[in-house]
């Protein structure tokens, strides 16, 4: 949310994060820390008070456990869109990205006004409903994304005959060509971009022309890693029996595209199987698609629990989440980056389900389909959320206090993003010499008579 509303609790001088420049970087003085401004924080309501502490005291280990990382601005690139709170005005013109960590406390800050945030809606007999305003960070969400692969799964079996699922996995160089940490959103763009480049030919194009003659879907997965940076899964879906070389095309599609991409983590020969970026599965729809523990070996039982273990763990509150996730989500939340994103065909077949049914209840979720860089604007009749039952309006947002309820238009809260003024010399990417992958071959032992 943003215009019109208001922040919860007051922001910490630090927060704001002046510098002049980017070389002027040090983790002791671009990161936002908290502790200075604490002593003079006035915050009235104890329950705002408990979640801006818990922010604080986030981003200060962030700070202090991952300083490096911690000051490096989120981004460099002029061509790259960010939420505009995760920018600021430069000396003499323009705009500069902040670091991680501001956008850390930022992206914080912000799941924290949505702790008293309502969508008041009417019904279709004229009475106000209100419904806790949604976001996709909140841990319902993922009961969202499950309940859409659990749908998606059983259209699947159903118009399928010989359902098989490829998990394709792709990544990039956290370290520049300096040997520093890399702009996380930079990277994330990086790697995410390999799958329907601006120019060229992507991942997307080398599964097409791999799965010529098939019937396939996909499902995109955004996921982090440990450092905190984000990596991409690609669940395939293919009616009918696939191997392993069918896929290498569109590894080294994501090796050609994506700069940072480096041949040692793309390794289709690798010898130990969990190193290597293709896995593939066939389903048993035999097996109980409610056991979850009906995955086993090569057979797949439970789709959306095998695609789910991919997603990260939505189940928990976001503030109990480990320090890589939250920072990896403050980076998909600056750029707006989708991080579950199905095919047309796979929403169509999800969307199939849902009309099939008649007994729904009203329910307001997020809307999966919300693309931030095409949608979050006046002009754009999609929303962030959805309504699943038809005769309902939406009215306003309401954000409640210490002091009551304001309620704001819905169009004001959409996202504004803005650019940055480029700086990319200070982050150059570090690409791989092409290499030839070595194939893998069977170990022989000779006897002592050869």
């Amino acid at each position: 949310m943003s215009n019109g509303s208001r922040s919860v609790g007051p922001r910490s001088a630090a927060g704001s994060d002046r510098l002049d420049d980017y070389g002027g970087s040090r983790p002791s003085k671009t990161n936002c820390t908290t502790a200075a401004s604490d002593a003079e924080a006035v915050v009235p309501d104890s329950w705002h008070a408990h979640w801006w502490q818990r922010k604080n005291a986030i981003v200060d280990e962030f700070v202090k456990s991952r300083s490096a990382r911690a000051a490096r601005p989120i981004s460099v690139r002029d061509d790259q869109r960010l939420r505009e709170e995760c920018t600021i005005e430069r000396n003499g013109g323009g705009r500069r990205a902040k670091t991680w960590s501001s956008v850390l406390n930022e992206f914080l800050d912000w799941y924290n006004g949505y702790r008293h945030a309502h969508l008041l809606f009417t019904d279709p007999e004229g009475n106000e409903v209100r419904a806790q305003m949604p976001n996709s960070h909140q841990p319902r969400y993922g009961n969202k994304y499950y309940a859409r692969l659990k749908a998606f799964e059983r259209q699947m079996v159903r118009e399928y005959d010989n359902l098989h699922i490829a998990m394709l996995t792709f990544t990039g160089s956290t370290r520049n060509a300096n040997g520093g940490w890399r702009c996380p959103a930079d990277h994330l763009r990086d790697v995410v971009d390999s799958w329907r480049p601006d120019r060229g030919r992507g991942v997307y194009h080398a599964l097409r022309d791999s799965l010529g003659g098939k019937e396939w879907e996909y499902a995109l997965v955004v996921e982090k890693h440990k450092s905190g940076y984000g990596h991409v899964h690609c669940a395939v879906f293919v009616d009918g029996s696939v191997t392993e070389s069918d896929f290498r095309p569109a590894i080294d599609a994501h090796l050609r595209q994506c700069e940072i991409a480096h041949r040692d983590a793309h390794d289709y020969h690798a010898a130990e199987e969990s190193a290597r970026p293709i896995s593939i599965r066939s389903v048993d729809p035999s097996l109980d698609p409610d056991d979850l523990d009906a995955n086993r070996g090569d057979v797949v039982g439970n789709v959306g629990s095998y695609i789910g273990e991919y997603i990260g763990a939505y189940g928990e509150p976001l503030f109990d989440r480990g320090l890589d996730e939250l920072q990896f989500r403050a980076a998909v939340w600056a750029t707006g980056t989708q991080v579950v994103r199905f095919s047309e065909g796979a929403n169509d077949l999800i969307r199939s389900e849902r009309d099939d049914r008649d007994d729904r209840e009203t329910v307001v979720l997020p809307n999966p389909e919300f693309d931030p860089e095409k949608h979050a604007n006046p002009d754009s009749d999609v929303l962030p959320y959805e309504i699943v039952n038809p005769g309902w309006s939406i009215n306003a947002v309401g954000r409640v206090d210490e002091e009551g309820e304001d309620r704001y238009d819905v169009k004001q809260s959409q996202v504004q993003y803005t650019t940055i003024e480029d700086a990319q010399h200070l982050d150059p990417p570090n690409p791989q010499p092409e290499t030839t992958p070595t194939p893998r071959t069977e170990q022989v032992t000779l006897s002592d008579s050869t």
